[in-house]
């Protein structure tokens, strides 16, 4: 391996590709501006080949759309192998499934060179570790939430090794630095690092228009997942309309998933209310920024589940609120480092209707209080959130890693 080289090697399972662009974007943008720094990123997805009379609930409903491939494809400026591997249900087979998929990166790695590997979710960094047997070099585990939720049990096998061997182990808030000490990681190897927004890119419109001349919109775009707590935002629409009929305003529903059909029954036949599928769209995440531009009030009122199942810190109220939007979300998870209560949006307790119906009252009746959030919630994630900021502390992590085994 030549001193000059500096190669990141990648592990995702559902990296974007043309049949589902959407997947783990925020991969696709490290592996994409890393570049920058003088990087060679190569990622390895295996990509699961799921029997469809398999497929629960809990399975990624896009994800098998993706056809596997054992040849190197460049994907939007990034080489990405995607070795197929039969996948079955994680919430049952979690063992199995990442022990198929370390097998499946031993033989794609083959001839990939590489300093570091940098696996994504906490599955991933488990399966990662034959990589690191064959080759010593430094392995890096980003956890995003779901991998320290509900199966929690089932991984602490795996986990116990890894927390052992693992070089790295990235958070994304001091909420989830926690939550993997509780799982056995020690303290010294866990450093917190974000997820950030190209906020060249999702920015307030030149040209806003004019809500006080016209419907006051609010927006939540999200996965249709119980946790996400839309049925509790749809609820608290109704509420507010209720108790302000006055108020000239609709609810705008962004995305898809397994509890479509909980929250179309919510809805009803209610005209102020629509539910939108962006991943139909010629371009779901141009679909997205759109529907962000000309909102003017973001709400996300994720909930922890009874098995513990929590979030990270939702990108979607990042960029919303680098296009200036004032947010309602709750007080979960890393949220409350992300919304800044009473500067940059409102937090309310989880599960609380009233108190979300609460907040979009006063957003929907105070224009200056939208306003002052907005312009505060664009600082906050400019400074703070913001992609290329991330990525320089990411290089920096690399770096020191190259350094201290005397790579470069």
């Amino acid at each position: 391996m030549s001193k000059q080289s500096k190669s990141i090697l990648y592990i995702r399972e559902y990296f974007p590709g043309r049949s589902n662009p959407s997947a783990s974007s925020w991969v696709l943008s490290q592996a994409q501006s890393i570049q920058n720094y003088g990087y060679n990123p190569v990622v390895i997805s295996p990509t699961p080949v799921v029997p469809r009379m398999l497929l629960d609930s809990d399975s990624p409903k896009h994800a098998w759309r993706q056809t596997p491939s054992n040849r190197l494809e460049n994907y939007l400026g990034v080489n990405v192998l995607r070795p197929g591997f039969l996948k079955l249900p994680s919430k049952r087979f979690l063992r199995y499934n990442m022990y198929v998929m370390s097998k499946v990166l031993e033989q794609a790695s083959k001839g990939i060179s590489h300093d570091i590997v940098h696996a994504h979710f906490g599955h991933a960094g488990v399966a990662a570790l034959r990589l690191k047997e064959i080759y010593n070099t430094p392995l890096i585990t980003s956890f995003y939430g779901y991998d320290l939720g509900s199966d929690l049990p089932k991984l602490m096998y795996g986990y116990r090794e890894l927390a052992s061997k693992g070089d790295l182990f990235l958070a994304l808030s001091e909420d989830m630095k926690r939550d993997l000490v509780k799982a056995g990681f020690p303290e010294q190897k866990i450093a917190i690092h974000h997820l950030g927004v190209d906020v060249n890119r999702f920015k307030p419109l030149s040209s806003p228009h004019e809500s006080s001349q016209s419907v006051l919109t609010f927006l939540t775009v999200a996965s249709f997942h119980e946790r996400k707590g839309i049925h509790f935002v749809i609820e608290a629409f109704k509420r507010l309309k209720a108790m302000h009929p006055s108020l000239n305003v609709r609810l705008r529903v962004v995305g898809d998933g397994p509890y479509k059909q909980v929250l179309t029954g919510l809805i009803g036949n209610d005209p102020d209310m629509e539910m939108l599928n962006n991943f139909t769209a010629t371009d779901p995440r141009k679909m997205v920024l759109d529907e962000m531009q000309n909102c003017d009030v973001f709400i996300l009122t994720s909930k922890t589940m009874p098995d513990g199942d929590k979030e990270g810190t939702p990108v979607v109220l990042m960029e919303a609120q680098a296009c200036s939007k004032a947010c309602i979300s709750t007080k979960h998870a890393g949220i409350p480092e992300l919304v800044l209560d009473g500067q940059t949006g409102i937090l309310t307790e989880e599960e609380d209707v009233d108190g979300i119906a609460r907040a979009m009252y006063l957003l929907a009746a105070n224009e200056d209080k939208r306003t002052m959030f907005g312009r505060k919630a664009r600082e906050h994630i400019s400074h703070n959130f913001n992609h290329e900021v991330q990525m320089e502390k990411l290089q920096n992590i690399y770096d020191e890693f190259l350094l201290d085994t005397k790579r470069i």
